[in-house]
């Protein structure tokens, strides 16, 4: 007979909980409420009287309730119930704590629908389930693994995939490959975006970002059309950190404090440009470093990219991260460019975390080129540090740069279409001239050529189409030339 345990329910953590019989577990009520719905808890292991183990925050839905009420004592839930651990660290923490036996039992008698799947089919309609039991990524991703990490299975994420959305004005989907791969032997952690203004890669971003992750309420239409927009299937980051300084930039600012979605840019809550919301959210992310311990990472960075500024200004640096009592922040002495790489390494390091997306909209906004190339060094030592990811929308040859060509897509329009193509000349490495006059002129063909040569290449093969000029076509002619092959050869 396998083993089990009964669950003890406390009202706060500060409640005496008297445990009849050991092992047992305790849940603690959390009050979090997602969108009208309260059904989060803290679920504890205690082997005796002395030894208790942290599993992590569960979300036990009570069908068709917006508020889940369990007995304050109980073996198992009946089919009114089912429950979800909020992260992968949950199966992890349960496993190392009750061992497999106990472990199984112990989801069984929660209804857990990563480790039984069959039991969610009647509560999957339900609003609460999306808005609430499965809300953020972080739980998605617990479903989707939770039962392999208890059977004690290797479990990998895969964070290439296709996006496709309508771009504002277009009259036809735009897909764009996204080939993320930290495992690559060349740089895998960051996908640039370029294209001319109007191409559609500033609400292309956008929209990426609003289905990447669940920021409003959604219906179950919504909530399909969303995953049916990503192939193989929607990539289930932990977090999405959307990042803008432009003016102009196209990203959702939620009402509400959210865990799967952070906004950092100069436009507060209704849109409107603030530099005073800036300062705000500079002191509010010092914080969130401080109580993660991240000071010394905040310091590095910071040193990295603004290093420049002298031993004073690093002494200042030091005493802003260790006393929160400072009011005069780094901010009202630097000078906008500097302002916003400084607002950016804060926001970065108080939000990143292990499978991250950063959604960069034109980085070298407000930048000089030196601060470009700075920025992005500085990126690429963030993401290595906290194993997270990035797609850029940039216009500057010093970020294609640092990037693989085949992450280097090009959007392009043409009249009321958008197309998204990996770029057919390698990037990584060449000099910025040559950029600027192969990659970059590429994207500024007249559309006169482009007919011309799209419309041979459905009749000739390569060499022939470049046999019928005299002198031979451009490279960017040739770029343009060969990816209408490759376009057909899919």
């Amino acid at each position: 007979m396998l083993p089990k345990a009964k669950f003890y329910l406390a009202k706060n953590h500060k409640e005496h909980i008297d445990i009849a019989a050991y092992p047992a577990f305790s849940l603690v009520v959390d009050n979090w409420d997602d969108f009208g719905t309260r059904c989060q808890y803290y679920l504890y292991f205690h082997d005796n009287q002395r030894v208790r183990h942290e599993i992590g925050s569960v979300k036990i839905l009570h069908k068709e309730k917006s508020r889940t009420k369990l007995p304050d004592v109980f073996e198992e839930l009946d089919e009114e119930y089912v429950s979800l651990g909020q992260d992968v660290g949950f199966y992890h923490a349960l496993l190392k704590s009750c061992q497999f036996s106990l472990a199984k039992t112990t989801l069984e008698a929660l209804r857990d629908i990563a480790w039984q799947p069959a039991v969610a089919e009647l509560f999957e309609t339900d609003s609460s389930f999306r808005n609430a039991l499965i809300r953020f990524n972080t739980a998605q991703k617990a479903r989707r693994f939770g039962g392999a990490i208890i059977r004690g299975e290797e479990i990998y994420e895969k964070y290439s995939f296709q996006y496709r959305t309508v771009i504002p004005g277009a009259e036809d989907e735009t897909e764009c490959c996204v080939d993320l791969d930290a495992s690559d032997e060349v740089p895998g952690r960051i996908v640039a975006i370029i294209g001319r203004n109007a191409t559609g890669k500033t609400q292309f971003l956008s929209r990426l970002a609003s289905d990447l992750v669940q920021i409003e309420r959604i219906s179950k239409k919504r909530s399909d059309q969303r995953d049916d927009s990503f192939t193989p299937q929607r990539p289930l980051f932990n977090r999405v950190i959307a990042v803008s300084y432009s003016a102009f930039d196209q990203f959702s600012r939620p009402k509400s404090a959210q865990v799967s979605y952070v906004y950092c840019g100069i436009r507060n809550e209704k849109g409107g440009l603030s530099r005073r919301h800036l300062a705000q959210g500079y002191r509010a992310n010092l914080e969130r470093i401080r109580k993660h311990s991240r000071e010394s990472d905040w310091l590095r960075f910071m040193g990295s990219i603004l290093g420049e500024r002298g031993e004073e200004f690093e002494s200042h640096l030091e005493r802003e991260i260790t006393d929160s009592s400072i009011q005069d922040d780094s901010l009202s002495v630097l000078s906008s460019g500097q302002a916003i790489l400084a607002n950016f390494i804060t926001s970065l390091v108080a939000w990143l975390d292990e499978d991250s997306i950063v959604l960069f909209d034109e980085p070298e906004t407000h930048l000089h080129p030196n601060a470009v190339a700075s920025l992005f060094n500085v990126l690429n030592k963030m993401l290595e540090k906290y194993n997270a990811y990035a797609i850029l929308a940039t216009h500057s040859p010093l970020v294609i740069q640092e990037v693989p060509s085949k992450r280097v897509v090009v959007f392009e329009r043409e009249g009321n279409y958008t197309t998204a193509k990996t770029i057919q000349v390698e990037t990584f490495g060449e000099a910025v001239s040559e950029l600027t006059r192969h990659v970059f002129e590429t994207i500024e063909i007249p559309t006169f050529y482009r007919k011309v040569l799209r419309e041979l290449s459905h009749s000739k093969d390569f060499e022939e189409v470049m046999g019928l000029f005299d002198n031979g076509l451009s490279m960017n002619a040739q770029s343009y030339l060969l990816s209408q092959y490759m376009d057909e050869a899919k």
